[in-house]
C-alpha cells in the first residue's frame, strides 16, 4: 500500500480542507492501493494551542477585520525582498519529523502554506526525500508558501504559473489546475440559463451579514432566491418565518450530489469571495456576485476576480435586483462574462473529473505515460 498524506492548517473547516478532502475522496475512489490521510500539523503537535490559536482568529476576523487585516498586509504579504522572517513557525519542524517517521507517506499535498514552508525547510536540509506537492487553495500566493524544493505545484490560474516560472522553478512541475474541487462538482446535468434562480452562500454557518436582506428580497419577484444557511439554524427559521414564496431556504447541505443538483439548476451566485466556492461556480460557469469579504484571503481574492472580469462587487446601498438585473438581463454584459470565464477556463490543464482521476493517478505513480503525457503538454505551452 502507498499513502498520500494531505496536510492542511488548523482545524477550522475552511477551503485549505475541502481542497484536501476533494483530493482524497479522488484518490480514495479510484486507487485501492492507496491509503489517504489527512493531518492537521498544530493539532497533532498541540491540540489546545490549536484551539486557541483557531477561536482567537475567528474572533479576530469577525469583531476587528481591519486590524487584521494590516496584520495578514505586514506578515504574509510582504514584498519579496524584505525577506519576511517566520521562525516562528519551526517550532513544528520536530514534530512534522515525528508525524512523517510515523505516518512513512509516499507523497505529500500541502494544502495550505505553513506546512509547505516546513517541509520546504526539510528538504532543504536533507532530511525529508518525499515528494511534495503544494496545492494553492486561494487566487494568490502569500509569502509563507515555499517553492526552492517543492516538487510540484497544483496552481489555480496562468499566471500563478508565470509568476512561479519567474521565480525560477520549472515549467514541467507546475500544473494549471484551478483550486481543486471534489469530482462530484465536475459532472453538470442541465443548466437552467433562465436568469431567475439566485443562490445566496456565505459560507458553512451562513450568511455573513444579513442586515435588511428582507427588504431587499422581497422588493422584486422576478428573482427567486435560494440561500444556503450551513449550520446556522436559527437564520433558516428566520427566513422561513418570512413566507416570502420567491425565497427558499436550505438548512446544511452535506451531500455532494444534492449540492451539485443545485449548482446546475441556478442562474448566478450571491457568495463571498472564498477560493473553494468560487472554483466550483467558474467550473458551472454562473456568474458571481460578492455581498462581503473576509479580511486577508479573501480580499486578494476578491481583487484578482474583479480584475479579471469573473465577479462583480455588490454595493450595499444600491438595490439588489437592480444591480442583478443589470447583468443577468443585459446580453453585452452576460456575453462579455461568458468570455472571461471561458478565458479562465480554457487555460486549466485539467478540466473533467476523468482527466483529475488520471492525472491523480500519474501523480502517484501509477501511470508514467501519463504523467509523462502531462508533462510533455507544458512543454508545448
Amino acid at each position: 500500500m502507498k499513502k498520500a498524506l494531505f496536510l492542511p492548517f488548523l482545524t477550522i473547516q475552511t477551503g485549505h480542507h475541502q481542497v484536501a478532502d476533494a483530493l482524497m475522496a479522488f484518490v480514495a475512489k479510484h486507487n485501492e492501493d492507496v491509503e489517504v490521510k489527512k493531518v492537521d500539523l498544530l493539532n497533532y503537535a498541540n491540540p489546545f494551542v490549536e484551539k486557541v490559536i483557531s477561536r482567537s482568529y475567528l474572533s479576530w476576523i469577525q469583531y476587528a477585520p481591519t486590524t487584521y487585516t494590516k496584520f495578514y498586509d505586514r506578515v504574509f504579504d510582504q514584498r519579496e525582498e524584505s525577506k519576511p522572517n517566520f521562525k516562528l513557525y519551526e517550532m513544528l519542524l520536530k514534530h512534522l519529523l515525528r508525524l512523517l517517521e510515523q505516518e512513512k507517506p509516499d507523497i505529500i499535498f500541502c494544502t495550505q502554506s505553513a506546512p509547505s514552508y516546513l517541509l520546504n525547510k526539510l528538504k532543504q536540509s536533507g532530511h525529508c526525500q518525499i515528494p511534495v506537492v503544494n496545492v494553492y487553495t486561494d487566487f494568490f500566493m502569500s509569502q509563507l508558501w515555499s517553492i526552492e524544493a517543492i516538487d510540484y505545484h497544483f496552481v489555480p490560474m496562468q499566471e500563478m504559473k508565470d509568476l512561479l516560472c519567474q521565480q525560477g522553478v520549472a515549467e514541467a512541475s507546475i500544473f494549471v489546475t484551478g483550486i481543486p474541487v471534489h469530482e462530484e462538482m465536475l459532472r453538470t446535468t442541465a443548466l437552467h440559463n433562465f436568469a431567475r434562480n439566485i443562490l445566496i452562500a456565505g459560507g458553512n454557518s451562513g450568511l455573513m451579514n444579513c442586515t435588511n436582506l428582507y427588504e431587499q428580497l422581497k422588493q422584486n419577484e422576478y428573482f427567486h432566491y435560494y440561500i444556503l444557511c450551513g449550520t446556522n439554524k436559527k437564520l433558516y427559521q428566520q427566513i422561513l418565518a418570512w413566507q416570502l414564496p420567491n425565497v427558499t431556504p436550505f438548512s446544511y447541505i452535506e451531500s455532494r450530489s444534492e449540492m451539485n443538483r443545485l449548482y446546475d439548476q441556478m442562474d448566478a451566485i450571491i457568495t463571498k469571495p472564498g477560493g473553494v466556492t468560487v472554483s466550483e461556480v467558474l467550473r458551472k460557469k454562473l456568474p458571481i456576485f460578492v455581498h462581503s469579504v473576509l479580511p486577508g484571503q479573501e480580499e486578494r481574492n476578491l481583487k484578482y476576480l474583479m480584475d479579471q472580469g469573473l465577479a462583480y462587487k455588490l454595493n450595499t446601498n444600491e438595490c439588489l435586483h437592480q444591480q442583478l438585473e443589470r447583468v443577468l438581463l443585459n446580453e453585452d454584459a452576460m456575453a462579455h462574462y461568458k468570455q472571461q470565464v471561458a478565458t479562465y477556463l480554457n487555460n486549466l490543464h485539467i478540466k473533467t473529473a476523468d482527466e483529475w482521476v488520471q492525472f491523480m493517478q500519474s501523480m502517484l505513480g501509477k501511470n508514467q505515460a501519463v504523467h509523462e503525457m502531462c508533462l510533455a503538454s507544458h512543454n508545448v505551452q
